[in-house]
């Protein structure tokens, strides 16, 4: 088996039929299997999945496990040589799923690899990271500017050169791994639920000296924010996510730091607003503080309990 195509499906039935649709017609020359594990939606998914792809393995979870704990469910039954983390509003353009594949076998050196990612109006959005995140960055949003690196071409999130670009680490929207590379460096770190576990991952396998390759010619439609589950907690993982991170690269002040960068950035938006009387976006802004004073909480509950915790600063 060349390839195992993971989903994790939360109430998400219809985009994952719709995306496999998309393998189906595209897919060519290699061989592959498809995966769905289902994270207690509670409604008929699995059962709509298996009647339009009766082939498709799919594994009932007993409980919500999160993005990364329920992919590596799918990953104690994966028989492929790679593992394709596709997310189920992903649509594929072309053969992508081939070209990741080849491109991932071609060298000893590559353990990780994703396509050009596009939206549903086919405009290039977010594909990979070129850096792994820092305070710095967050700090210089404050005053809505870019982290400022001169030796960085114009896009730091999409590959317009053509050719093939090592990057720091690609989104988890379509990020396929070697299974030996998986099997050195481990599978997804179960401290995060739903967000920053793409970023952990891939520094690993960076840390294990492999390259993590963006390549234009895998083209992917991912049609961010049209599941339900996450447009509802998207802002409150996403910050949880991020303090867990930080943790595990910088320690705890290292999170701690990143938290007063965003409650900064909060409060200054805050008065920003309230001064252009700008009543809408001043409720927005007092619910983003209230959400990052949540999820820091709620993120240093989770490593406290943690039995997996790995710091990584020497």
């Amino acid at each position: 088996m060349n390839v195992s195509i993971l989903y994790v499906n939360y109430k998400t039935a219809c985009l994952i039929v719709n995306s496999i649709r998309t393998i189906k017609e595209h897919t060519k020359d290699i061989s592959y299997e498809i995966i769905v594990v289902d994270n207690h939606s509670e409604d008929d998914s699995l059962s709509m999945i298996k009647t339009a792809y009766p082939e498709v393995i799919c594994i009932q979870s007993a409980e919500n496990l999160g993005f990364g704990k329920a992919n590596n469910v799918g990953l104690k039954v994966a028989r492929g040589e790679c593992i394709l983390f596709l997310n189920p509003d992903t649509l594929l353009i072309n053969n992508a799923v081939e070209i990741l594949y080849r491109h991932l076998q071609s060298s000893p050196t590559i353990g990780a690899c994703g396509g050009n990612l596009y939206d549903e109006n086919h405009c290039p959005t977010h594909s990979f990271a070129r850096h792994f995140p820092t305070c710095r960055q967050e700090f210089f949003s404050i005053f809505y500017l870019p982290d400022m690196n001169w030796k960085v071409p114009k896009s730091r999130c999409f590959n317009y050169t053509g050719n093939p670009l090592d990057v720091a680490m690609i989104v988890g929207a379509d990020l396929m791994i070697k299974k030996t590379v998986l099997e050195e460096t481990g599978a997804f770190d179960p401290d995060f639920f739903m967000n920053g576990e793409d970023v952990e991952i891939c520094y690993r396998i960076r840390k294990a000296n492999y390259r993590i390759l963006s390549l234009p010619d895998a083209k992917i439609m991912h049609l961010e924010g049209r599941s339900l589950y996450i447009l509802q907690s998207r802002l409150h993982f996403l910050y949880e996510g991020n303090f867990i991170y930080f943790y595990k690269m910088t320690g705890k002040n290292g999170a701690k730091n990143l938290y007063r960068i965003i409650q900064l950035k909060n409060n200054i938006r805050i008065l920003q607003f309230t001064l252009l009387r700008n009543k809408r976006k001043q409720v927005y802004w007092k619910m983003k503080k209230q959400t990052a004073k949540e999820a820091f909480r709620s993120a240093e509950i989770k490593l406290e309990h943690s039995l997996s915790t790995q710091i990584y600063p020497e």
